[in-house]
């Protein structure tokens, strides 16, 4: 798959390409909504919300971070992430490896065309690749204001490069999810399950 200009993939990275069903035992910190403390272990799936009746939109990017960033700063980004994503009703969950991050976040679509903005413009991270950018039906990651996941790098390369684009013309009257949000979809409920 073409990455675009600049993108770089660190070390191990460049070498490496499983199957996302090799590392079952990586982290997994995560915060259901509605959930007290910014950085909760999830044992099981939270309960899907009701849906409301408005547009909803799921992206899906992968991005370098500009710098080596240490494991506190991981952690207050996601608190002022999930901060933001509750007063803008957006769910979704952070993948970070290796100085390499893959986001899927999903909500009103207002919300989320401010949202991505804002992480265009930031500086935290460099050479963002749009995988997805699509509407759907309804959400993936209802319960989760941003879940954390630090999988392998094997498994960061197989999920980059599934296939995130649906196939079809007519993709947004297809029931289905394309392949690489699917791929995503299993990960996390393993990654659940392992915990």
């Amino acid at each position: 798959m073409d990455r675009g200009p600049g993108f770089t993939e660190p070390g191990p990275l460049r070498r490496q390409k499983h199957t996302v069903e090799h590392a079952v035992g990586s982290h997994l910190v995560a915060n259901q909504r509605g959930g007290s403390n910014p950085l909760v272990s999830q044992s099981t799936a939270p309960a899907p919300r009701p849906c409301a009746m408005t547009a909803l939109r799921s992206i899906v990017y992968v991005s370098t971070a500009s710098r080596l960033i240490e494991s506190d700063e991981l952690e207050s980004l996601l608190v002022e992430a999930r901060g933001l994503n509750r007063q803008n009703d957006i769910t979704g969950v952070l993948l970070h490896s290796e100085g390499n991050f893959m986001q899927c976040f999903e909500g009103p679509e207002e919300a989320m065309r401010s949202t991505y903005r804002r992480i265009l413009a930031s500086s935290r991270h460099k050479a963002l690749i749009e995988l997805m950018n699509d509407p759907i039906k309804q959400r993936t990651f209802s319960g989760w204001e941003m879940g954390l996941a630090t999988p392998t790098g094997s498994e960061l390369i197989a999920l980059s490069t599934a296939q995130w684009r649906q196939m079809s013309v007519k993709a947004e009257l297809s029931l289905s999810s394309p392949p690489g949000l699917e791929l995503l979809k299993i990960f996390w409920t393993m990654r659940q399950g392992a915990h």
